[in-house]
């Protein structure tokens, strides 16, 4: 005897296709009735009274009256009377549990006046002025040097002040105007016992840098020109220069060797 085995896979399918459906039912019907409409905006809110006159005086400012119609009404006969259309305000119904308030105005009656101009006070501002901080004088801090009232120059004229031009060399031994060949002594520990002073025509304008090797005799060995320092590059010149050095003769010392070495510079001015 076989026993045939029953298909129950479609039996199933139709009950959980059934259950499904049952609760995805259940699901919209729960999401439809919590949905909430939104709130419209400008609903509610403070009624806010504008006015409707440029002068008044009204106490009462936020009911509506019917002006009086008396001839003294403020102190003035009216001129014109007129008679407003007849303004309503009506209101729809919301669905909403909200309470609308509506509001009728009557007839009222308005009454023409020459309009009288309004004094306006402009409020003044005082400002105050910040104090000013004080300044502190550093110098006044600290004990200064105290002067003798003697001051010192250097010159050999007549007037008040210091000899000399702008465009002299300060390492000169003289006040003249310079010229031709003039040099000064920039050598440490040494000066020029025989300086002889090269001559020129005085048709050139600037200095002359010449190098001097010399030993502890104050002899001067050899020299040759600077560079550094000589705007002057005529060769003859710069030859009378060399050999004007070569012929003069420092102050002996003992202090360093025999190939000890400076810069001699001449200043030129045209004549």
């Amino acid at each position: 005897m076989t026993h045939k085995e029953e298909n129950n896979y479609p039996k199933a399918i139709a009950i959980s296709s059934g259950i499904m459906a049952f609760l995805l039912a259940i699901s919209f019907f729960i999401v439809i009735g919590s949905f909430q409409p939104p709130e419209d905006l400008g609903m509610g809110g403070m009624v806010v009274n504008y006015g409707t006159a440029e002068t008044g005086m009204g106490d009462d400012y936020t009911s509506i009256e019917e002006p009086s119609a008396d001839p003294n009404a403020n102190n003035k006969a009216p001129e014109k009377v007129t008679k407003e259309q007849e303004v309503t305000q009506k209101t729809n119904a919301e669905s909403s549990e909200k309470e609308v308030q509506t509001q009728n105005t009557e007839e009222a009656l308005s009454i023409n006046t020459k309009p009288q101009k309004a004094t306006t006070t402009t409020p003044t501002t005082s400002t105050e002025e910040k104090p000013a901080k004080p300044v502190i004088n550093q110098n006044a801090l600290y004990k200064g040097k105290k002067s003798t009232g003697q001051g010192g120059g250097d010159g050999t004229g007549n007037t008040p002040g210091n000899q000399g031009s702008v465009n002299g060399d300060p390492l000169a031994n003289n006040y003249g105007p310079g010229g031709s060949g003039f040099g000064n002594k920039p050598i440490e520990l040494r000066r020029f016992s025989n300086l002889v002073i090269p001559k020129d025509d005085g048709q050139k304008t600037g200095k002359i840098a010449i190098r001097i090797y010399f030993n502890k005799a104050g002899d001067i060995t050899r020299a040759n020109q600077e560079l550094k320092g000589s705007t002057i590059t005529d060769t003859e010149l710069v030859n009378k220069c060399i050999q004007a050095v070569l012929n003069s003769s420092l102050s002996k010392s003992d202090v360093g060797g025999d190939n000890q070495t400076g810069v001699v510079v001449f200043n030129f001015k045209v004549k």
